[in-house]
Protein backbone atom coordinates (compact mmCIF):
# COMPACT_ATOMS: atom_id res chain seq x y z
CA UNK A 1 0.00 0.00 0.00
CA UNK A 2 1.20 3.91 -0.51
CA UNK A 3 0.48 6.08 1.93
CA UNK A 4 -0.35 9.63 1.25
CA UNK A 5 -0.61 12.32 3.38
CA UNK A 6 -2.14 16.11 2.37
CA UNK A 7 -2.42 19.12 3.81
CA UNK A 8 -5.18 21.22 2.36
CA UNK A 9 -6.66 24.67 2.68
CA UNK A 10 -6.27 28.24 3.86
CA UNK A 11 -7.26 31.67 4.32
CA UNK A 12 -7.48 32.00 1.03
CA UNK A 13 -8.03 28.37 -0.11
CA UNK A 14 -11.07 26.37 0.90
CA UNK A 15 -10.38 23.15 2.16
CA UNK A 16 -13.05 20.59 1.92
CA UNK A 17 -12.74 22.18 -2.05
CA UNK A 18 -9.19 21.07 -2.26
CA UNK A 19 -10.29 17.20 -0.87
CA UNK A 20 -12.49 17.09 -3.63
CA UNK A 21 -10.35 17.81 -6.24
CA UNK A 22 -7.75 15.92 -5.20
CA UNK A 23 -10.17 12.92 -4.14
CA UNK A 24 -11.35 12.73 -7.60
CA UNK A 25 -7.88 12.88 -9.07
CA UNK A 26 -6.82 9.92 -7.01
CA UNK A 27 -9.79 8.08 -8.21
CA UNK A 28 -8.54 8.04 -11.86
CA UNK A 29 -5.52 6.31 -10.76
CA UNK A 30 -5.35 2.16 -11.87
CA UNK A 31 -3.92 1.51 -8.54
CA UNK A 32 -5.86 3.44 -6.62
CA UNK A 33 -7.41 0.46 -3.95
CA UNK A 34 -3.48 0.79 -3.22
CA UNK A 35 -3.33 3.88 -1.86
CA UNK A 36 -4.66 5.63 1.79
CA UNK A 37 -5.13 8.89 2.24
CA UNK A 38 -4.56 10.86 5.55
CA UNK A 39 -6.15 14.50 5.63
CA UNK A 40 -3.58 16.13 8.61
CA UNK A 41 -3.06 19.44 9.94
CA UNK A 42 -0.41 21.80 9.83
CA UNK A 43 0.34 20.93 13.45
CA UNK A 44 0.50 17.21 12.39
CA UNK A 45 2.51 17.17 9.74
CA UNK A 46 6.51 16.72 11.68
CA UNK A 47 4.54 13.11 13.49
CA UNK A 48 2.80 12.45 9.78
CA UNK A 49 6.18 12.54 8.27
CA UNK A 50 7.98 10.27 11.19
CA UNK A 51 5.76 7.50 9.62
CA UNK A 52 7.31 8.08 6.19
CA UNK A 53 4.26 8.45 3.85
CA UNK A 54 5.33 7.86 0.31
CA UNK A 55 3.54 11.69 -0.73
CA UNK A 56 2.95 14.55 0.81
CA UNK A 57 0.51 16.65 -0.36
CA UNK A 58 1.29 20.44 0.51
CA UNK A 59 -1.60 22.66 -0.51
CA UNK A 60 -1.42 25.22 1.87
CA UNK A 61 0.73 28.29 1.88
CA UNK A 62 3.06 29.20 4.96
CA UNK A 63 0.95 32.66 6.42
CA UNK A 64 -1.83 31.51 8.76
CA UNK A 65 -3.94 34.49 8.60
CA UNK A 66 -2.53 37.10 5.76
CA UNK A 67 -4.66 39.71 6.62
CA UNK A 68 -3.78 41.03 9.95
CA UNK A 69 -1.01 43.17 11.05
CA UNK A 70 0.67 40.17 12.90
CA UNK A 71 0.99 37.59 10.64
CA UNK A 72 1.85 34.05 11.81
CA UNK A 73 3.13 31.36 9.33
CA UNK A 74 3.45 27.77 10.22
CA UNK A 75 6.50 26.21 8.72
CA UNK A 76 9.09 26.63 11.73
CA UNK A 77 12.75 25.99 11.33
CA UNK A 78 12.52 22.69 12.94
CA UNK A 79 9.97 21.36 10.88
CA UNK A 80 11.33 23.05 7.42
CA UNK A 81 14.28 20.69 8.02
CA UNK A 82 12.44 17.53 8.55
CA UNK A 83 10.46 18.42 5.57
CA UNK A 84 13.84 18.11 3.45
CA UNK A 85 15.60 15.22 5.57
CA UNK A 86 11.91 13.62 4.95
CA UNK A 87 12.76 13.87 0.75
CA UNK A 88 16.45 13.06 0.85
CA UNK A 89 15.75 10.01 2.73
CA UNK A 90 13.08 9.22 -0.21
CA UNK A 91 9.86 10.27 0.08
CA UNK A 92 8.21 12.84 -1.99
CA UNK A 93 6.44 16.32 -2.08
CA UNK A 94 3.62 17.89 -4.09
CA UNK A 95 3.44 21.47 -3.80
CA UNK A 96 0.06 21.87 -5.05
CA UNK A 97 -1.05 25.63 -5.58
CA UNK A 98 -0.89 27.50 -2.42
CA UNK A 99 1.80 25.38 -1.35
CA UNK A 100 4.50 27.01 -2.69
CA UNK A 101 3.33 30.77 -1.90
CA UNK A 102 4.50 32.69 1.04
CA UNK A 103 7.10 30.70 2.30
CA UNK A 104 10.60 32.43 3.13
CA UNK A 105 12.59 32.17 -0.16
CA UNK A 106 15.81 31.16 1.49
CA UNK A 107 13.68 28.05 3.91
CA UNK A 108 14.89 24.76 2.63
CA UNK A 109 11.76 23.38 1.43
CA UNK A 110 11.98 26.60 -1.24
CA UNK A 111 15.03 25.50 -1.97
CA UNK A 112 14.66 21.94 -2.40
CA UNK A 113 11.34 23.03 -4.64
CA UNK A 114 13.37 25.04 -6.84
CA UNK A 115 10.46 27.21 -7.45
CA UNK A 116 8.08 29.53 -5.83
CA UNK A 117 4.70 31.62 -6.03
CA UNK A 118 5.36 35.26 -6.90
CA UNK A 119 2.29 36.90 -7.84
CA UNK A 120 -1.13 36.47 -9.72
CA UNK A 121 -3.36 38.72 -11.74
CA UNK A 122 -6.29 39.85 -9.68
CA UNK A 123 -9.56 37.40 -9.12
CA UNK A 124 -10.02 34.77 -11.69
CA UNK A 125 -8.69 35.15 -15.21
CA UNK A 126 -8.73 33.02 -18.89
CA UNK A 127 -5.73 30.88 -18.68
CA UNK A 128 -4.84 28.80 -20.95
CA UNK A 129 -2.57 26.04 -20.15
CA UNK A 130 -0.47 24.84 -22.58
CA UNK A 131 1.56 21.10 -22.33
CA UNK A 132 4.21 22.43 -24.71
CA UNK A 133 5.91 25.78 -24.70
CA UNK A 134 5.02 28.36 -26.85
CA UNK A 135 2.40 26.27 -27.87
CA UNK A 136 -0.72 28.52 -27.52
CA UNK A 137 -3.52 27.02 -29.66
CA UNK A 138 -4.44 23.15 -30.64
CA UNK A 139 -4.52 19.91 -29.17
CA UNK A 140 -2.16 20.06 -26.24
CA UNK A 141 -4.02 23.36 -24.87
CA UNK A 142 -7.16 23.84 -22.62
CA UNK A 143 -8.58 27.09 -21.33
CA UNK A 144 -9.53 27.33 -17.35
CA UNK A 145 -11.23 30.44 -15.48
CA UNK A 146 -8.48 30.27 -13.04
CA UNK A 147 -5.37 32.24 -10.86
CA UNK A 148 -2.53 32.24 -13.46
CA UNK A 149 0.29 32.00 -10.48
CA UNK A 150 3.54 33.93 -11.69
CA UNK A 151 6.29 31.85 -10.28
CA UNK A 152 10.06 31.80 -10.15
CA UNK A 153 11.39 28.25 -11.36
CA UNK A 154 15.07 27.23 -11.65
CA UNK A 155 14.38 26.00 -14.95
CA UNK A 156 18.03 24.44 -15.38
CA UNK A 157 17.65 22.41 -12.70
CA UNK A 158 14.31 20.81 -13.01
CA UNK A 159 11.88 19.33 -15.64
CA UNK A 160 9.18 22.31 -16.76
CA UNK A 161 6.29 20.20 -17.85
CA UNK A 162 3.14 22.32 -17.88
CA UNK A 163 2.85 26.42 -19.40
CA UNK A 164 0.26 28.52 -19.06
CA UNK A 165 -0.98 31.92 -20.59
CA UNK A 166 -3.15 35.01 -19.84
CA UNK A 167 -3.63 38.30 -18.86
CA UNK A 168 -0.54 39.20 -17.81
CA UNK A 169 1.19 36.75 -20.27
CA UNK A 170 3.69 33.65 -19.74
CA UNK A 171 4.67 31.28 -16.79
CA UNK A 172 5.81 28.22 -15.64
CA UNK A 173 2.87 25.80 -14.38
CA UNK A 174 4.06 22.86 -13.39
CA UNK A 175 7.93 21.07 -12.93
CA UNK A 176 9.23 18.10 -10.98
CA UNK A 177 12.89 16.49 -10.14
CA UNK A 178 14.50 14.02 -8.47
CA UNK A 179 15.88 15.31 -5.20
CA UNK A 180 17.91 13.17 -3.07
CA UNK A 181 16.39 9.84 -2.90
CA UNK A 182 12.86 11.59 -3.27
CA UNK A 183 11.04 13.24 -5.98
CA UNK A 184 9.51 17.18 -5.62
CA UNK A 185 6.60 18.58 -8.08
CA UNK A 186 4.98 21.76 -7.87
CA UNK A 187 1.80 21.92 -9.78
CA UNK A 188 0.17 25.49 -9.67
CA UNK A 189 -3.64 25.04 -11.29
CA UNK A 190 -6.48 25.71 -9.65
CA UNK A 191 -7.66 28.11 -7.53
CA UNK A 192 -11.74 26.97 -7.71
CA UNK A 193 -13.19 23.60 -7.06
CA UNK A 194 -15.22 23.70 -10.84
CA UNK A 195 -11.28 24.85 -11.59
CA UNK A 196 -9.70 21.19 -10.01
CA UNK A 197 -12.91 19.16 -11.24
CA UNK A 198 -11.78 20.01 -14.80
CA UNK A 199 -10.95 16.82 -16.52
CA UNK A 200 -7.53 18.25 -17.76
CA UNK A 201 -6.34 19.58 -14.57
CA UNK A 202 -7.76 16.14 -13.10
CA UNK A 203 -5.33 13.78 -15.32
CA UNK A 204 -2.46 16.24 -15.11
CA UNK A 205 -2.83 16.04 -11.18
CA UNK A 206 -3.28 12.32 -11.12
CA UNK A 207 -0.33 12.20 -13.21
CA UNK A 208 2.09 14.02 -10.68
CA UNK A 209 0.90 11.76 -8.23
CA UNK A 210 1.32 8.84 -9.84
CA UNK A 211 4.67 9.92 -10.88
CA UNK A 212 5.72 10.86 -7.38
CA UNK A 213 4.51 7.46 -6.30
CA UNK A 214 7.20 5.25 -8.51
CA UNK A 215 10.19 4.76 -6.64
Amino acid sequence: MAKIVALLGDYWHDGEEAKAGLEAALSRLPNKDEITLQYISYENVSQALAEQPDLFINAKMDELNPRDEQVLTWLTDKLDQEIVTYVEGGGSVLAWHAGMASFKEDSGYIKMLRGHFDYHPPGLQDVTYMLNENEKTGEHTFPLLDEQYFVHCDVDHTEVDLWSTGVDGDSIASWKHPYGKGKICCFTPAHTKEGMLNENVSKLLAEKISWTLVK
